[in-house]
């Protein structure tokens, strides 16, 4: 297969993470989690200033960082910031609470936007997230749009609290998703946009086998 770039946007819950790492494995790609740069940034930041505050302002430190991803051939993804592994420290609630002004923040944007693109010029690559096809990959191999309905995905949430062994109201996480859909296409910069030239799929009415294998064949396809 030659080499390709695929971006998989969708709103929360659609599972393009999930499936982008398995079509990864499975067609040999190196899956990139664009999310865990930002929250590296954010691991950053705390442990430098302590807090991040609405004034937060991106600084050269910030720019110099040598953030590396390494992915697994079990699906795993392993994020480093300065040589010191951060891929557990990342997943910390604290780093959840904080990401939001991070994230949002134009220059921290355009510096993982550069970063992203340089990891792709040497290998295939599958990346999912809310802008990949719109703004960090537009001239992308294949760009894909994975959908869901808020029903669905709440059912899917729901299961992932409950093996768990976490209670949750089913009607608060619809809430909870509506509402972050509702701010993930209203965000000034990495809103969730669907692609012009992206391939829709709705997997509301598919199994996490049927996406993968849908997606392979899509890859596959632009890959010969």
């Amino acid at each position: 297969m030659k080499k390709v770039t695929v971006a998989v946007d969708g709103p929360a819950g659609s599972g393009k993470s999930s499936v982008s790492r398995r079509v990864a494995v499975d067609l040999g790609l190196m899956y990139i989690d664009s999310g865990a740069i930002y929250r590296s940034i954010t691991w950053y930041v705390l442990r430098r200033d302590g807090s991040v505050t609405p004034d937060f302002v991106f600084t050269g430190d910030i720019g110099e960082l040598k953030i590396e991803q390494e992915f697994t051939g079990d699906g795993a993804s392993l994020t480093s910031v300065n040589g010191v592994d951060v891929s557990v420290l990342i997943r910390d609630e604290v780093i959840a609470r904080n990401i939001g002004i991070i994230s949002d923040n134009v220059d921290v944007r355009n510096f993982v936007n550069v970063l992203l693109r340089k990891w792709t010029k040497s290998r295939s690559i599958i990346m999912d997230g809310r802008d990949i096809g719109s703004v960090v990959f537009p001239d992308a191999d294949l760009k894909i749009y994975l959908d869901a309905s808020v029903e669905v995905r709440a059912g899917r949430r729901m299961k992932e609290y409950l093996d768990l062994g976490k209670n949750v109201d089913e009607n608060l996480i619809k809430k909870q998703i509506i509402q972050r859909d509702e701010q993930d296409r209203r965000r000034p910069y990495g809103a969730l946009v669907r692609a012009h030239d992206a391939v829709y799929v709705d997997t509301s009415c598919m199994t996490m086998q049927q996406v993968i294998d849908h997606i392979k064949d899509l890859v596959l396809h632009i890959g010969q």
